[in-house]
């Protein structure tokens, strides 16, 4: 599901980090070693479980600046990093093995 905010932060982040957009059902923003998704508050649990099992750079993005705390909380201890609506890292990520 995806609403304004979550569209506006996947264009500019992309455009920031010189990302491809992923289709429905993919990495919202795909890098050449690694991936960022991009969450609300609503989905933010989720995406973070979804990074768990991927490969490479793994980045969630936050739509608004109320949800970074939980998202700090969250991320905290799995090399996760962490990025704010504009695409500026707060918590830097640890590179995942390849499987």
């Amino acid at each position: 599901m995806s609403n304004k905010a979550h569209t506006a932060t996947v264009r500019r982040i992309a455009a920031r980090w010189g990302g491809l957009l992923g289709p429905a059902g993919s990495p919202d923003i795909a890098l050449p070693d690694g991936r960022i998704e991009v969450e609300t508050s609503a989905t933010l649990a989720q995406g973070i479980a979804n990074l768990r099992l991927a490969d490479g750079r793994r980045y969630v993005a936050v739509t608004n600046k109320e949800t970074i705390p939980e998202a700090l909380r969250l991320v905290d201890g799995t090399g996760i990093g962490l990025l704010n609506s504009h695409g500026e890292i707060l918590r830097e990520a640890a590179a995942a093995p390849r499987s």
